[in-house]
């Protein structure tokens, strides 16, 4: 069995609103053995969790899992709302985060572009959800949630080197991702070209060599 290099700092990959943590299982494969690896659950979004968190919670809560886990520092990639816990997170807990990968993120979700994920998720059946290891309720939550986060005060405070990663033909996604490059200091844009919003899904590959360009 493959053994993690002993001085690569591990990776925490965070998912988006309407995956599950293995929505980076091809992601996982391709780096495994060169870094040890995680993929938790975003606080909030577990099935099993009572309620969704604001970013601060959820980032906290996350701070205190990967201290359980032994991880002192961590490079942090975080995909959609994980994106948004992940820039929480580098901001308020800075020495936990050595550098950060934000694909898809936004400062402030788009309320029409919720109202239509809402709309959604209504729509489909709780039991094909759960299939994929999501609650319908939970996801209704965590979108009425993200209605209200706002990272704009949050992003001046990250230090942690940042790249922000955009689908190619995520129109309203460059949209944000500029937004983000604007508001943290030093950080760097790349884009994926013919990937939609989830990168990890569209074009783990690609992403894999972005990471890899980037981490190490």
């Amino acid at each position: 069995m493959s053994q993690p290099a002993p001085d690569a700092t591990p990776l925490v990959l965070l998912h988006g609103t309407g995956q599950a943590p293995m929505a980076w299982e091809d992601v996982v494969v391709a780096l495994y053995g060169s870094r040890r690896l995680l993929t938790p659950w975003v606080p909030g979004l577990k099935p099993t969790d009572r309620r969704s968190l604001p970013l601060d919670q959820a980032a906290a809560a996350l701070d205190t899992q990967l201290m359980l886990e032994g991880m002192e520092q961590a490079d942090v990639c975080g995909l959609g709302l994980g994106a948004m816990v992940a820039a929480q997170l580098a901001a308020d807990h800075p020495g936990r985060v050595r550098r950060l990968v934000l694909v898809g993120g936004q400062v402030r979700p788009s309320r029409a572009a919720l109202r239509m994920q809402s709309g959604l998720v209504r729509l489909a059946p709780a039991a094909r959800l759960a299939d994929a290891g999501l609650s319908k309720n939970r996801l209704l939550e965590a979108l009425s949630v993200a209605r209200d986060l706002d990272l704009t005060l949050v992003l001046p405070r990250i230090t942690a080197p940042t790249l922000v990663v955009v689908g190619g033909t995520d129109r309203a996604g460059q949209l944000g991702a500029r937004a983000l490059v604007d508001g943290i200091a030093g950080a760097r844009l790349r884009a994926v070209p013919g990937s939609g919003p989830a990168v990890n899904v569209d074009a783990p590959a690609e992403l894999v060599t972005v990471l890899r360009e980037f981490l190490d």
